[in-house]
């Protein structure tokens, strides 16, 4: 957890979303880990955000060895805390992913559908050139939102 630090505001007498994102509470829970790949959800890091944050390669060979599809098909699924709002916004950080195979993409496009259904924005982070070379072929490039750091997307999303 993040320590709590005062708040500067801006000339403008409003608080810098820096200072606003430093006041929150960071929470992590790792939600998968086996030997190539960990999936890790972020929250608290921006308001209405969660990040997913993917390491390594992100491949159906992986995922499918040691849980079922389904069960890896709900595995960003997320209740917030009673009385808590629903996130706005879901990051996937893919900054440390090399490479992800048809299904690992899958996973992504199903997790958008259902987020586009419920009016949460889905936005891609770091995708390296071999995950941005699948998603041009698959055309996903143009359906899911692309930035290239963490930090520019909680800028674009506001």
């Amino acid at each position: 957890m993040r320590p709590m630090v005062p708040h500067r505001h801006s000339s403008s007498g409003h608080r810098s979303l820096t200072a606003t994102i430093a006041l929150m509470a960071i929470a992590r829970t790792e939600l998968w880990k086996n030997q190539t790949f960990t999936i890790e959800r972020i929250e608290g890091q921006a308001p209405a955000t969660i990040i997913y944050q993917i390491t390594g390669v992100f491949n159906a060979r992986d995922m499918y060895g040691s849980m079922k599809q389904i069960q890896l098909g709900n595995i960003f699924d997320f209740k917030p805390e009673h009385g808590a709002d629903m996130p706005t916004c879901h990051i996937f950080d893919l900054t440390s992913v090399p490479q992800m195979d048809s299904s690992g993409l899958g996973v992504l496009v199903s997790h958008f559908i259902a987020c586009r259904a419920k009016s949460i924005r889905v936005i891609i982070v770091g995708a390296s050139p071999n995950v941005k070379q699948l998603f041009k072929f698959t055309k996903v490039d143009t359906i899911l939102p692309m930035s290239p750091t963490v930090e520019e997307a909680l800028q674009a999303k506001s």
